[in-house]
């Protein structure tokens, strides 16, 4: 082999003939992406995930063992970036995952240093499919302990000693001297005095005298003793001067993860409660709250861990620690339900309401974000669920708090949280205990969960978290160090003093002592085990009213007689007699900055219902809370305002039953009696039952028109069948309720993680595993072969096959036969050796395999290569029906598991099939029709009986043409041939058969033969009509004449043509047909063709002679009905005495102003103006008429006729008719002149 350069850089390899060659733990076009396990042995080193962003699905472990072999170890964190809550770094102290676990690093980290004490430290990364970023890189030195104990301190036994005056697991912290004083003085603007500062100015405070009184202050505390290991999810409880942390999540590694650990404020200290008796298990996202002298811890996840195997789970247990005797007792209940209180939650938050805890929302595996609020009664143990009308989404680990409202009542602030579909919410809402009414309250703007709350001078204190930082654009923040307040009087929010960066963090508590707020625990990669406390602004140090107002700092100031004091919205201050005489508005409201968000807020909530509320400009009216809020509020349930008095209606205006669409899951969707699960609409699945039948319908109607042929077939309308409804009513197993990997894949929304050896509901991954604890997962998509995966990904290391798979999961090892035929078995184990005793005869390993892995089924044969020059070993022949280059698969028409000594059996495909899948034995058919995993089923339309070899036939109907379309995809990608037959049913008629093969990849064979009855009085024959012959896109033709000699053609004879159409490759079109088409009688054709012919002569002549009558009786009506109309116009007849005049005008005599011919010409009405006699005056009488019109029947000359009857041409109608009316006026003008003279 010769050397070559490489287009593209080989980052962890070595360039061979142009391609990379990656060494150990590296793979990629460049070497680039880190895979598998590899040995650190230098004292010093680099790890690096690769030069560019990491790969998709990266499994990548380090052991680090310094030759030196030196403790302590030292791991130094240079950069670091990688997706939030899904792609961790595991650090573990020592040779293996089973030591002391130091960190989870996710998001974006910090430089930063951890110390393996043992010398030795395991390093695992995993990422996921989705987001691939930077990466990391780290360093790590032997013999150190981290940051060098900040040169204040020497490292024993990896352990920092620190000096006088330095405190801190890395002595990073100054601190007063017991004794002495101090070159450096810790104290900014102070002194130490019996070993802490006394500041000099009472205008400063904090513990160094840091800060100025105006504003807030955060401290670390340093206890006086060791404090217990780091924790996060834990829950806290204030009892005087002590804090009482219960429960969490620890790191893998951490011993007693039931002590109760209490701090005391005020010395300093840490103390472990000593429990007698029973103790339950591990849990976190639980609470605990106090009644009367015993602590009530309910709900949260359950964690058991066996022979190193972990198994989580939500509950609803309800424990009770009775602080006399420190026993603890579980309290059972009466509901056996899981549909009926107490619901097991997780991330929930509980508040002690007189007599009655009250638990607000959390997550549930079988109904999802629960919006309920459970309440338990202390004196009757008894379970409910709060009544109330108003709709709300549940959320999981919100923050709360509970205040006493201006009325006396308590009520409940909730802040934050995760919500349906991996929501962040930044909406605050209050539930008043006394009404069960939920209330809408103004947004944060930033959203936050796995935060904390403390209620603290009349604010509520919102501190850590994780989420999306508004400030910081769409840039998710995985650790929050934002503090923001919310002032309940004046519902405004605002943030405080920036926070040290150290309080990055999730999964913390805090509580209030006194007027300080302590904030315990927490993640941020680490497990942290350290007190801060938040010292608010002092209202006292000023004596000026302005400046009074503007100290806001964790606590809000108001100035009465002359002071300024903290504000107490419990308390009643008394007003100026001036104010009073004003009638100005009270403290509370004068102490509020006018914002025109709190403006909006004031005018719309003194509208107290619908029509008022609507009608003011700016406000809507809310039905669910029955709240009137600004218009850029939100409701309670997310719904829309009503802005417009109209649609105040008493239904509109009052918040009814759930809407369904509020459901999210099954489980809550069937738990409300007027919902139900309709999953085939996966944007809204939970619909009304008024609403099913109107969905359903239109559900079926689309599918309908979507394939058109379906209406031919009645059956396929749309039909309301009770069974449809009881199938898609009917919820599939919760997430939750799945115990296996196969199982819970089977369900698209649930994804499965093994070392959690857990099934959950997609939505809920960062909520279950927000700390890192899901070292891999598996889904529906993770692959096609499920069984496989599920194999691969199981924590169990003995179901793990081969060696590289059993390295992939950093808690196993191979110990391998000395057989050298590469059997082994994949073991929980070290470097150092598996957990259980080693067998004889065996070898362990754990960063590399056996050099020659024959999987049991042939033996290595050792062989030197020429580049590089080393050793190789290889399988010899493989037997037992396997084949690869390791003998890992079954041979072609073997099927099974051939890893590590399994077993190949022959594909059972009833000859129908030349292979099957080579690991389920599911044979692929090679003849189309038959199908089945053993090619023992026809398909339908196809029939035969495959189990005994014989093919599965299509029939062909005689005078169709059929089409059959195979395409390269796993249906027919294996199918070679096709067998068909047709049944001509016409006797002494042809047969015609035509086929055609079109394929982009050759061309097909065809065979046919014909099977009748009788042939000539003979029995039963089979006859081979052609074989072998070739097919392509052209086709061909074979006409089989019914005259010829033994072609028995009929039903009587019962002859049938089977085709063989074979030896083709998919895609592939084959377009056949038979047909039987008798010949031509020209002479019957011309005979019916002349009698039809004549018959539509006979027929259109009807036709003419119908219409020609009814035009007749059409005119005829028509001159009827216009006689009757002339003769119903009104008449009078009047005697007149018409002189003749004595000379006439030159013009003529008088001339008819209409003539009206009758239809025969022989007389017409001949009208004329006559002028009225004048009584001997020039002009008739007043009041009367000077004219009149009379009209009489005359006989029409000859001449007359022939003028009215002239057309002239080139004319209208109309206007000719005018003309031949001229015409005759005319001649009767003439003719009166003439007889004149």
């Amino acid at each position: 082999m010769s050397l070559s350069s490489c287009e593209k850089p080989c980052y962890n390899g070595v360039c061979l003939n142009k391609a990379c060659v990656c060494s150990k733990g590296w793979y990629g076009s460049q070497c680039d992406h880190c895979f598998g396990r590899i040995r650190l042995s230098g004292n010093t080193s680099i790890i690096t995930d690769g030069p560019l962003d990491y790969s998709s699905s990266a499994k990548c472990t380090w052991l680090i063992e310094p030759e030196s072999n030196s403790a302590p170890l030292t791991i130094r964190i240079n950069s670091f970036f990688t997706e939030c809550g899904w792609d961790y770094l595991y650090i573990y102290d020592g040779d293996s995952v089973y030591g002391k676990q130091l960190a989870a690093l996710c998001g974006e980290q910090p430089a930063q240093e951890f110390t393996a004490t043992s010398g030795k430290a395991l390093v695992h990364f995993f990422s996921d499919l989705a987001m691939n970023l930077n990466g990391f890189n780290i360093s790590y030195e032997s013999n150190s302990c981290a940051y060098n104990c900040s040169n204040h301190g020497s490292c024993t036994a990896g352990k920092c000693l620190c000096e006088d005056g330095y405190k801190g697991q890395y002595c990073e912290h100054q601190v007063c001297k017991k004794n002495g004083i101090s070159v450096e003085n810790p104290c900014h603007e102070g002194q130490c005095v019996d070993g802490k500062c006394e500041c000099l100015s009472s205008s400063v405070h904090g513990e160094a005298c840091q800060m100025p009184v105006t504003s807030a202050v955060w401290d670390l505390i340093h206890p006086t003793n060791e404090a217990p290991t780091g924790k996060s999810s834990h829950a806290s409880v204030a009892i005087d001067d002590t804090i009482w942390n219960i429960g969490g999540e620890f790191f893998d590694g951490s011993t007693d993860p039931n002590r109760i650990d209490v701090y005391n404020v005020t010395s300093r200290t840490w103390s472990k409660i000593a429990v007698a008796g029973e103790t339950p298990e591990p849990r976190f996202d639980h609470t605990v709250v106090k009644y009367k002298n015993k602590l009530y811890m309910f709900g949260g996840v359950t964690k058991t861990i066996k022979k190193h195997q972990i198994t989580q789970s939500a509950t609803n247990e309800l424990w009770i620690f009775d602080m006399g005797s420190k026993t603890w007792t579980q309290q059972t209940h009466k509901n056996e339900t899981i549909i009926a209180a107490p619901f097991a939650v997780a991330g929930h938050s509980a508040h002690v309401v007189g007599s009655e805890m009250f638990v607000v929302f959390g997550y549930n595996p079988l109904f999802g974000f629960l919006h309920h609020v459970q309440i338990y009664n202390f004196e009757t143990e008894e379970w409910s669920v709060a009544n109330t009308s108003d709709h709300v989404y549940g959320r999981f680990k919100h923050s709360a708090i509970e205040y006493t409202t201006p009325s006396g009542s308590l009520a409940i602030l909730v802040y934050g949280g995760s919500m349906w579909n991996n929501t962040i919410t930044d909406s605050l809402m209050q539930f008043d205990t006394t009404n069960k009414k939920w209330t809408n309250l103004p947004q944060s703007g930033v959203q936050l969960y796995l935060h904390t709350a403390a209620y603290l001078n009349g604010l509520m204190i919102i501190a850590g978290g994780r989420g999306a930082n508004m400030t910081a654009g769409s840039k998710s923040e995985c650790f929050s160090n934002m503090i923001l307040s919310y002032d309940i009087a004046c519902k405004q929010w605002s943030n405080m003093s920036v926070a040290p960066s150290e309080l990055k963090r999730y999964g913390h508590v805090a509580q209030v002592i006194g007027q300080k707020m302590y904030l315990l625990g927490g993640y941020d990669g680490t497990m942290l085990n350290d007190v801060w406390t938040l010292t608010p602004a002092q209202c006292a140090s000023t004596t000026r009213p302005d400046e009074c107002r503007s100290i806001t700092d964790g606590t809000k100031c108001i100035f009465v007689d002359s002071a300024c004091v903290p504000f107490d919205p419990t308390v009643s201050y008394k007003s100026s007699f001036s104010s009073v005489i004003k009638s100005s508005t009270p403290k509370n409201f004068d102490e509020c900055t006018s914002t025109p968000l709190r403006l909006a807020l004031k005018t719309c909530e003194e509208q107290t219902d619908c029509v008022s509320c609507a009608s003011k400009s700016g406000c809507g009216w809310c039905s669910s809370g029955e709240q009137c809020l600004p218009n850029e509020q939100e409701c309670v349930d997310g719904s829309g305002m009503l802005t417009s008095w109209e649609k105040c209606s008493q239904r509109n205006c009052v918040a009814g039953l759930r809407p369904c669409a509020m459901e999210n899951n099954c489980g809550s969707c069937k738990v409300s009696s007027h919902c139900t699960w309709y999953p085939i609409d996966k944007s809204s699945p939970c619909v009304s039952k008024e609403d099913l039948i109107a969905v359903v319908y239109e559900h079926e109607t689309k599918s309908v028109l979507a394939d058109r042929s379906k209406f031919l077939s009645p059956s396929h309308f749309p039909s309301l069948s009770r069974s449809f409804f009881r199938n898609t009513s009917e919820c599939p197993m919760p997430c939750a309720q799945r115990n296996n990997c196969s199982d819970c894949v089977d369900l698209e929304q649930c994804m499965w993680c093994p070392s959690a050896n857990r099934c959950i509901n997609l939505e809920a991954y960062t909520l279950s595993f927000a700390y890192g604890q899901c070292h891999s997962w598996v889904t529906s998509g993770s692959g096609n072969v499920l069984k496989r995966i599920c194999q691969a990904e199981s924590n169990v290391c003995e179901e793990h096959k081969t060696c590289g798979e059993c390295e992939r999961d950093p808690g196993c090892g191979w110990l391998a036969d000395d057989s050298k035929t590469g059997l082994g078995l994949c073991q929980q184990g070290s470097a150092a050796g598996p957990l259980k005793p080693k067998p004889a005869n065996s070898t362990w390993y754990f960063i590399d395999c056996p050099a020659c892995q024959c999987n049991g089924h042939s033996t290595c044969v050792t062989s030197v290569g020429s580049f590089p020059p080393v050793t190789v070993e290889k399988c010899q022949s493989c037997e037992n029906h396997t084949t690869g280059a390791h003998c890992e698969r079954c041979a072609q028409g073997f099927y099974g598991d051939a890893r590590n000594g399994g077993v190949c059996a022959p594909c059972d495909c009833n000859g129908q099939a030349d292979t099957c899948d080579p690991q389920s034995g599911k044979c692929f058919c090679r003849t189309k029709g038959v199908t089945g995993d053993q090619c023992d089923k026809c398909e339908p339309k196809y029939v035969g009986n495959p189990r005994n070899g014989s093919p599965c036939y299509y029939e062909l109907a005689v005078d169709f043409i059929f089409t059959f379309k195979l395409k390269n995809d796993d249906k027919d990608n294996h199918t070679t041939e096709i067998n068909l037959y047709s049944v001509p049913y016409k006797k002494d008629t042809d047969v015609t058969f035509q086929i055609s093969c079109e394929s982009p990849r050759g061309t097909a064979m065809v065979s046919l033969n014909m099977t009748s009855s009788y042939v000539d009085g003979l029995p039963e024959k089979t006859q081979t009509m052609m074989t072998g012959t070739i097919c392509d896109s052209k086709g061909f033709r074979r006409v089989y004449v019914a005259s010829d000699k033994g072609y028995p053609f009929g039903p009587d004879s019962n002859t049938t043509f089977f085709v063989r159409v074979y030896n083709f490759t998919t895609p592939v079109q084959i377009i056949v047909s038979f047909a039987q088409s008798p010949p031509i009688n020209w002479v019957l054709f011309f005979v019916i063709f002349a009698a039809c012919f004549i018959v539509l002569l006979v027929v259109a002549g009807l036709l003419w002679m119908i219409k020609v009558r009814i035009e007749a009786y059409r005119r005829n009506q028509q001159r009827i009905d216009l006689q009757e109309h002339m003769a119903s116009r009104p008449f009078a007849s009047t005697k007149m005495e018409l002189s003749m005049l004595s000379q006439l005008s030159s013009a003529g005599g008088p001339t008819p102003l209409s003539i009206e011919p009758r239809s025969n010409y022989r007389a017409g009405v001949f009208t004329l103006a006559v002028r009225l006699p004048t009584g001997g005056k020039a002009v008739t009488p007043s009041g009367t008429s000077g004219l009149a019109v009379a009209s009489s029947l005359c006989l029409l000359t000859p001449q007359q006729v022939t003028t009215l009857k002239e057309k002239p041409e080139n004319e209208e109608t109309n206007s000719g008719r005018k003309s031949n009316f001229r015409n005759l006026l005319r001649t009767i003008r003439n003719r009166s002149n003439n007889n004149d003279d």
